[in-house]
């Protein structure tokens, strides 16, 4: 198992980029959530959730991530993922989830 951390970065009084470092999983998926819940408690509405550090999603990271962006979408901000990895595209893709998220590759 690798090492994992999630870092928030604020931007400005709406938008934060949270990264996230290592496997995303059920066993790390609730510190994601945290950190969401976290930014947008303080008013932080429009998130930019960076997985270039990500090695591994699964189910329940997915899910975490649909909830945030319900979540985020419910608050009048924005949602989207930078993500640079090919297996996760293709697993976006996969999952049809790349229709829902707007997702950047830059």
């Amino acid at each position: 198992m690798s090492d994992f951390a999630v870092d928030t970065t604020t931007i400005d009084d709406r938008q934060a980029v949270i990264g996230v470092v290592g496997e995303l999983d059920l066993a790390s998926a609730h510190k994601l959530r945290w950190a969401i819940a976290a930014a947008l408690d303080s008013g932080h509405h429009d998130i930019v959730l960076d997985l270039s550090d990500t090695t591994f999603l699964d189910s329940t990271a997915l899910g975490v991530l649909i909830s945030a962006r319900r979540r985020t979408y419910a608050l009048a901000g924005s949602f989207e993922i930078l993500c640079r990895n090919p297996r996760h595209i293709r697993l976006f893709e996969m999952t049809s989830l790349d229709k829902v998220f707007r997702i950047r590759t830059e």
